[in-house]
């Protein structure tokens, strides 16, 4: 776990990148100053730079004093979860509320929020699985499918049999009820998503299900 009070600085010097920094930053409630001035570099425990920017800094500018974090697009998922204390992922969970024309997912690494999102189609949400799982290699993957009365979910069911049984995933159905009430504060991460679905997948990927099926 990162010390208390540690201060990060950032210099990302490609776009996108920086884009996908400030996103994950966003959801983990990772706190940083972006690099301005040479104080910043005093004052800062951890420089989380790429490669471009980094040779540009070191050029005037002493970072011997600083931890330096190389971001890059294959390690960012990866250096950020450092930051919030996962050095490892033992599981991947993904709390997925069906509707009736689209499906809501959150994702979780351990108990940090990493994502999360509408789509019409599983087939959809397991490519995003797919990347995830391939750069953070987790120990597990668990899809933990929320169950109502509506029956929405029976519809996607096949789809994500076949899924679950094509990727070695597990799948957990859980019981839907009260999961759009206020959601635990257990988890890291950005705690005021508004959209009720959103709050219905993060209870539900936090919850315990009534049927588990794993290949």
């Amino acid at each position: 776990m990162k010390p208390a009070g540690s201060k990060n600085v950032v210099a990302i010097c490609n776009p996108k990148l920086m884009s996908t920094f400030k996103s994950l930053s966003d959801l983990m409630d990772i706190q940083y100053k972006i690099f301005e001035l040479r104080e910043d570099l005093h004052e800062a425990d951890t420089l989380l730079v790429d490669k471009e920017c980094f040779e540009l800094i070191e050029r005037s500018h002493d970072v011997s004093k600083v931890r330096i974090v190389m971001i890059s697009e294959d390690n960012i998922l990866a250096k950020l979860l450092e930051l919030v204390g996962v050095s490892k992922v033992e599981t991947l969970v993904i709390g997925v509320d069906p509707g009736n024309t689209l499906i809501n997912y959150v994702i979780f690494a351990n108990n940090v929020l990493l994502g999360y999102g509408s789509l019409k189609k599983f087939q959809d949400l397991a490519e995003v699985l797919s990347k995830i799982r391939n750069s953070l290699h987790p120990g597990r993957v668990v899809i933990k499918v929320g169950v109502s009365p509506a029956g929405f979910w029976e519809s996607y069911m096949s789809e994500v049999l076949r899924i679950v049984k094509e990727d070695r995933y597990t799948l957990v159905l859980v019981d839907e009820s009260s999961t759009t009430d206020v959601c635990p504060m257990t988890y890291v991460g950005r705690k005021d998503l508004k959209n009720p679905d959103l709050r219905a997948c993060i209870n539900i990927a936090l919850k315990e299900g009534f049927m588990k099926i794993t290949y």
